[in-house]
């Protein structure tokens, strides 16, 4: 097995160059990119072309399931339109908002999950509000019509500057949701705030292997994984599977054989048995790959189902998890 690591930079341009480093130096299959409009370039740009099969841990925009990819894109992290019904319901249930504004940042990852957000919230969305490089201004159009609920979607990075606006200029009453994106323990840490009036939404990552992988990613790096880490190994897995189970480095034969390694009637393959699964594999046996982030069995547009989201709040020491929520089918 050969593995190279290359840098996205989070950035449109920087995936598109990191993919066809990738794609150039013959890689049949890629575990990432990561930022969902980082992917959206990237795999349209270098490795769909190229007929080279990515699978992204933590892009979550609804606009990857209708992409015309050819059967080469899939993923390992849920269609965020999921999250927005989540968030939506626990506004309206937990809070009682009966208004929402929403600011996130441009690009189709905060566009889609805003929008989403505004379709299944069943009170008044004020204002969509995009923010770029500049933070103060978008976060008061945003708060301009006094909502019950801010929705803000964004990155870590973002979130430092955002709240530390937030918390200086006003009262900090207000209720305020975030997502996955933010999801950082150090955020009130950075900010200089507890952030009690900020909660969030995120992914479970509960699959059949998830003990067995955390207790090997502790014993490795001396923390529990954080958000997606599970679902990069996920993503990395079943691409290892199915390059066994294909026989060759070939991304179309690799394609091939990505919902079959994780589909029902095979030797069971979990993280704590993922070289013998690979073995399995090359030497044709059928295998049922079981992951540490969901079951990770693929639809028919590469996405992944059957997920859980974090309800959690923010405090002085990080965020809590308060509760395990499972979306409503149908929303």
């Amino acid at each position: 097995m050969e593995l190279q690591i290359e840098d996205s930079e989070t950035t449109a341009r920087g995936g598109i160059n990191a993919m066809r480093t990738l794609v150039d130096a013959g890689y049949p299959a890629i575990a990432g990119p990561l930022g969902s409009d980082v992917t959206l370039q990237a795999v349209q740009q270098a490795s769909i072309p190229a007929e080279v099969v990515n699978c992204s841990p933590a892009s979550t925009t609804p606009t990857l399931s209708i992409l015309n990819d050819r059967g080469f894109s899939f993923r390992t992290a849920p269609d965020d339109s999921l999250q927005a019904a989540v968030a939506a319901r626990l506004a309206a249930d937990k809070h009682d908002a009966s208004s929402a504004a929403t600011l996130h940042i441009a690009g189709d990852y905060g566009r889609q999950l805003s929008g989403a957000f505004a379709t299944s919230f069943g009170g008044e969305v004020q204002r969509q509000v995009s923010f770029d490089d500049e933070y103060e201004d978008p976060l008061a159009a945003a708060l301009s019509g006094d909502p019950d609920l801010l929705f803000v979607i964004g990155y870590p990075k973002d979130g430092v500057e955002i709240f530390s606006h937030y918390y200086d200029g006003y009262e900090g009453d207000e209720v305020v949701f975030t997502t996955d994106g933010m999801m950082d323990s150090s955020l009130p840490e950075q900010v200089g705030e507890p952030m009690q009036n900020v909660y969030g939404t995120a992914p479970s990552s509960n699959g059949p292997g998830y003990d067995a992988f955390a207790e090997q990613y502790e014993s490795e790096f001396g923390r529990e994984p954080s958000i997606f880490t599970a679902n990069g190994y996920d993503a990395a897995a079943v691409i290892l599977l199915a390059n066994a189970a294909a026989g060759e480095n070939d991304g179309g034969a690799i394609r091939k054989q990505m919902r079959r390694v994780t589909a029902d009637g095979g030797t069971e393959v979990t993280p704590d048995t993922l070289a013998e699964g690979i073995r399995h594999a090359a030497a044709g046996d059928p295998v049922e790959y079981r992951g540490a982030s969901s079951e990770v069995v693929f639809d028919e547009n590469g996405d992944v189902s059957g997920i859980d989201y974090q309800y959690f709040r923010y405090d002085a020491d990080g965020f809590s998890v308060i509760e395990e929520i499972t979306p409503e089918v149908g929303s």
